[in-house]
């Protein structure tokens, strides 16, 4: 068979890959201490396939599903030019087809006989393999269907062609690597690169009762921004736990389907922020960096990184990047009674005025979120008890609410849905 890949050369680096290769490569040839070496070092590869099938809830050839989820995360020129729907020709893609056919010839080959050579019996103890877990990992859930989809498209394929156009289409349709499998994103400032967010709330904005307008301004700027529209960087600003932060999840997942992905960015990690668009810019998504309950002090200088950035540095801001910021002050800086005694001294005192309101300037869309009146308090405790199955009377569901709120800081749906999971609890009691 053939071994020496070139446009995805890339999965000849992967450990499970390189192993099981080569031992099909080498079968009938390999002398008894050979194959004695070679045993473990298999179990071991064909124990990665099942945990990596279960954590992603994939049924069928363990060996299958892994090669589908390599192509997936490879990074090449190739795999990069289809997420990016660039006309392909040339030597590239026939390389390309060459080595999907060779992979092809692995994808098929029946591992038992890997099993029979090495006097192990391993392969064939999983079978067509059925998960353990009906609802997978959050993980899973969001990545598994689409490995399931192009491993199957890989088993359907008659032909050589027919495989490289089912990886092709993949790419064209999903794009490639981690941005393909999954949807939200933090920066890692020590690995200086983006990494999955395995765990998000599963929050739609029907979920969120109330600030309708909010709403519709928030999805109008989102659409325009994925349709390549123009589209404004926002600052949702208002009281703590008023929906603010939920608004932004729930659009992420909204609209993850028609290409959205988020990166969550802190605010001491503002001075990152030019090496987070290096490593996304170039990509066939559109990109929110989430910066959550952002505001500075009078001594912190993170917020010059974030002004530079939005608009003032000397590269082009990227077209598939936009910062979506909460925060529960309007204008990001502290402002004290002192910035006034100070006034007397300060011989420019308009300009320092600027320099601390130029930030919230860079926003071109801000939100305002307010706090509900105790009727639209009262709406969201019911709405939410509804939902969460919790049985009360009514009147009794109303008077809690509100001595909850009285010991919780105010109305709001922070506070709503406190008081109702609180409820929720007791009931399961």
């Amino acid at each position: 068979m053939h071994s020496e890949l070139l446009a995805f050369r890339v999965l000849e680096k992967d450990d499970v890959f390189a192993c099981v290769t080569t031992l099909i490569q080498t079968l009938g040839k390999l002398d008894a201490e050979q194959r004695a070496k070679m045993a473990p070092r298999y179990c071991e590869c064909v124990s990665r396939m099942v945990a990596s099938a279960e954590l992603y809830g994939l049924r069928g050839n363990v060996w299958q599903s892994w090669l589908a989820l390599l192509f997936i995360k490879s990074e090449t020129p190739f795999s990069l030019a289809h997420e990016r729907r660039e006309p392909m020709g040339g030597t590239l893609s026939r390389l390309a087809f060459e080595d999907a056919d060779a992979v092809r010839a692995y994808f098929h080959f029946d591992l038992n006989r890997l099993d029979e050579e090495l006097g192990v019996t391993v392969f064939g103890r999983v079978g067509e393999y059925a998960p353990f877990h009906t609802r997978p990992t959050h993980l899973g859930a969001t990545a598994g269907p689409r490995i399931q989809q192009l491993a199957d498209d890989m088993r359907a394929a008659a032909s050589g062609e027919d495989f490289y156009d089912a990886v092709a289409a993949f790419y064209g349709q999903y794009g490639v690597g981690s941005l393909a499998l999954c949807k939200a994103f933090r920066w890692d400032a020590a690995a200086k690169d983006v990494v999955v967010a395995t765990h998000t709330e599963d929050i739609l904005l029907s979920d969120l009762v109330g600030y309708a307008q909010q709403k519709r301004v928030l999805v109008d700027n989102t659409v325009a921004f994925l349709e390549g529209r123009p589209a404004n960087n926002v600052l949702l600003y208002g009281p703590s736990g008023t929906g603010k932060s939920s608004s932004i999840k729930a659009l992420l997942n909204e609209y993850a389907p028609r290409g959205l992905r988020m990166i969550e960015v802190y605010k001491h990690q503002t001075h990152d922020l030019t090496a987070v668009v290096d490593c996304v810019k170039d990509r066939n998504y559109k990109f929110i960096l989430f910066l959550d309950d952002l505001s500075f002090e009078d001594f912190e200088t993170e917020y010059k990184y974030l002004k530079a950035f939005i608009e003032g540095g000397l590269e082009k801001r990227p077209d598939n990047v936009r910062i979506y910021a909460t925060s529960n002050r309007r204008h990001l800086m502290r402002e004290t009674w002192q910035d006034r005694a100070d006034k007397a001294e300060d011989v420019h005192i308009s300009e320092t005025m600027q320099e601390k309101l130029s930030l919230v300037d860079r926003f071109g869309l801000m939100v305002r979120y307010f706090p509900p009146e105790q009727d639209e308090y009262l709406h969201i405790v019911r709405t939410l008890a509804a939902q969460y199955g919790v049985e009360v009377p009514a009147e009794e569901l109303d008077r809690g609410a509100v001595q909850w709120e009285l010991r919780h800081g105010g109305f709001s749906g922070r506070c709503a849905r406190q008081y109702v999971e609180h409820l929720a609890g007791r009931k399961a009691q």
